[in-house]
């Protein structure tokens, strides 16, 4: 109402300055095509530069993922996508192969590839601490229509804040809030809002019973136990699987802290930096 107003305070003003308004309809009517004209060029340049700097890719089961054309992106995609569709490391034990009934916490969740392959669970709730990652993973969600996903921009610890974001070089998915992690090819830091399991669900950002979560948190998997203490007991994640990044993780307090939680380890597959973690909580 108060932007009509104004509009008409300034036609009013215009009419009174020149008197020939036949003059002025017609210069006001060229100002507007030319100014719709400017937008629309500026529109069709931003969508021309975004597809120069983006690359879709078609997913064996038909969905689409974007991703960046910058190497640390592009490296971190191949990485991820051999992960999840090829070598399928989240899926060597057929209890945590996600079904259309299941309610999945994606933490750590990059651009969403493990989302997108198992898009036909019931909800999926995905959370990622980079920015930029974040975006990419927010627009593979809008562009594949999944209207089940829900996707969040913090990172997950063992409290609520804020706290430097360490983003790596080589890998961009490999960025962590553990220093220590690959130290040696961190490009910048920035700061990420961090936020404990217990206040996730505590405050119903995500649902009181999870059927299975990947967790793939470069680092962070002794303070995301530490900080979901209450509802972890209490079996409100059922499964979990874990990439256990074990060079910078003290081993005893994370395997601790799982039994006092109630987890039994069903499966473990070695790496050189990571271990894969299939747990599953028993009591």
């Amino acid at each position: 109402m108060l932007k009509t107003l104004r509009r008409f305070k300034t036609l009013y003003e215009l009419a009174s300055e020149y008197k020939d308004l036949g003059s002025l309809i017609i210069s006001l009517l060229d100002y507007h095509q030319v100014r719709h004209r400017y937008n629309e060029m500026a529109v069709n340049a931003r969508r021309e530069e975004f597809r120069r700097k983006t690359w879709i890719h078609k997913l064996p089961n038909g969905l689409h993922a974007i991703t960046l054309l910058e190497p640390k992106y592009l490296r971190t995609y191949i990485t991820t996508y051999d992960e999840i569709f090829v070598w399928r490391i989240y899926e060597k034990h057929k209890d945590f192969i996600p079904s259309e009934h299941d309610v999945i916490l994606d933490l750590g969740a990059f651009i969403g590839l493990y989302t997108l392959k198992h898009y036909k669970a019931r909800r999926i709730f995905a959370i990622e601490p980079h920015p930029v990652s974040y975006i990419l993973l927010s627009l593979n969600i809008v562009l594949n229509k999944l209207e089940n996903v829900e996707y969040l921009n913090k990172a997950v610890w063992s409290h609520d804040g804020y706290m430097p974001f360490y983003e790596e070089e080589f890998l961009v998915g490999s960025s962590t809030l553990v220093p220590e992690w690959h130290k040696t090819l961190h490009s910048k830091k920035f700061i990420v809002e961090v936020v404990s399991l217990d206040q996730l669900i505590g405050d119903e950002v995500i649902p009181k019973y999870i059927d299975i979560a990947k967790v793939d948190i470069e680092g962070a998997e002794l303070e995301f136990l530490e900080g979901g203490k209450s509802y972890l007991t209490r079996g409100c994640i059922h499964r979990m699987v874990i990439e256990l990044h074990k060079t910078v993780v003290d081993l005893r307090k994370f395997y601790c802290k799982l039994k006092e939680y109630g987890f039994k380890i069903i499966d473990r597959r070695i790496g050189h930096e990571t271990d894969i973690i299939y747990v599953s909580h028993v009591r």
